[in-house]
């Protein structure tokens, strides 16, 4: 049966429906508000958008009476790691006394913690973990999500997450875009990085890629201590060689060339990016690829390291926004990292909403879907409880989401 929703009374509808896509430099502030607006969706779909005083009433399944509000199209977190089992609270106490993430992660903690407890934890277990805190992302306005695998670290247990990933996605009503990211870490059975880099190619790699849809994008932890940029690259042009899109994790604390590989192999985003050159941004900006910022991963681990955004966007490189939630940033919603993006790198509200938007949906093929309030795409929406955008970054500690809507019905 056709299903009808219309939203009127709008007082601010945040459209960002004109200007080239990705947003970069001024066309990141314009967001193309309509006011005094509604929205028609029928059967998820927008089919119009107009003055709230011409809505055609008859036929209509759900009415949202905006009465005022802002409605922004629903948010797009493009870095997550949303699967896995147990917790690390006692890390958290350590960096308060002043243990850095490497020397947490050297002491056993950090990854290698969350990946003995999610190899040890059932399917199951790690699906109603994830649906627990997918729940809490949507209730923030959150209606798409990038979610990792990374904390398996085997061919069994990366399946094991991709699988979970699926589960999700079927489960809930917001869209799951799985990641594979195989390459998080070295686990502790491996006498060596290159041997470990060795099975993600030649076994990992292969395993995920003979399910169709298990992984639209492979991702990698380029960093220190890590993995360097030549084994980054192997992998990542192994799996694009397997039809996957590519992600990078890159220069998170320090400047490994994260970026310019992340350009060099047509990376769809490169993330983090709080030490890296101004030779790999720019190199970045003439590949194309999204710079996407994580300002709640240097706010938890208590630095003051937060990557140069305002020089990204001065540059016309595009940016995008996201939570990084994983068990060391358990950082949720959106609109607390919109309001990092703006008091700790210097993005003004408009730009951090573009980033959290269409610049986001975007970097996950997304845009010509979600991202933006215009005729033909998903009705993924959000109605602020304010009267202005400028409130989901203003009101640090209030939670201004009053009603979420995904692709057309109220959630």
């Amino acid at each position: 049966m056709t299903h009808t929703l219309i939203v009127t009374n709008i007082g601010q509808l945040v459209t960002l429906g004109r200007g080239p896509v990705p947003r970069t430099g001024e066309a990141m502030s314009d967001l193309a508000i309509e006011e005094d607006a509604a929205l028609v969706a029928v059967d998820g779909e927008i089919v119009w958008i107009g003055p709230a005083g011409e809505v055609e009433w008859a036929g209509a399944n759900d009415i949202i009476d905006a009465r005022g509000a802002c409605v922004v199209p629903g948010f797009v977190d493009p870095h997550t790691h949303l699967v896995w089992a147990g917790s690390r609270e006692r890390e958290f106490e350590m960096r308060i006394q002043g243990r850095t993430y490497m020397e947490i992660m050297a002491a056993g903690g950090g990854i290698h913690a969350t990946v003995a407890s999610t190899r040890a934890a059932s399917e199951v277990d790690l699906v109603i973990g994830a649906i627990a805190r997918l729940d809490r992302m949507i209730s923030s306005g959150t209606t798409t999500v990038e979610a990792k695998s990374g904390y398996g670290l085997s061919v069994a247990d990366e399946l094991k997450c991709l699988h979970a990933v699926q589960e999700v996605g079927r489960r809930g009503p917001a869209t799951i875009v799985p990641t594979f990211l195989g390459a998080h870490a070295v686990p502790k059975e491996f006498l060596s990085t290159d041997a470990y880099v060795d099975s993600i190619v030649n076994e990992q790699l292969p395993a995920v890629a003979k399910e169709e849809g298990l992984a639209r994008f492979c991702d990698v932890f380029v960093e220190q201590g890590v993995f360097t940029v030549e084994q980054g690259e192997r992998i990542l042009k192994a799996a694009k060689q397997l039809g996957m899109g590519l992600r990078v994790h890159s220069d998170e604390f320090v400047d490994t060339g994260g970026a310019a590989l992340a350009a060099r192999v047509g990376a769809a985003s490169a993330d983090h990016l709080a030490a890296s050159s101004d030779e790999g941004l720019e190199a970045m900006r003439k590949a194309g690829v999204i710079a996407t910022l994580l300002p709640g991963t240097p706010f938890v681990l208590r630095s003051m390291s937060y990557p140069r955004a305002r020089d990204m966007i001065s540059m016309g490189l595009p940016v995008a926004l996201a939570t990084d939630l994983n068990p060391n940033c358990m950082v949720d919603s959106m609109p607390f990292v919109m309001s990092l993006a703006c008091l700790q790198m210097g993005m003004t509200p408009a730009e951090a909403l573009t980033a959290s938007t269409i610049n986001a949906a975007e970097s996950l093929g997304m845009g010509h879907r979600v991202g933006s309030l215009v005729v033909g795409k998903r009705a993924d929406l959000v109605v602020v409880d304010a009267p202005d955008y400028r409130h989901l970054a203003y009101s640090i500690n209030r939670d201004v989401v009053r009603t979420v809507v995904k692709e057309g019905r109220i959630v």
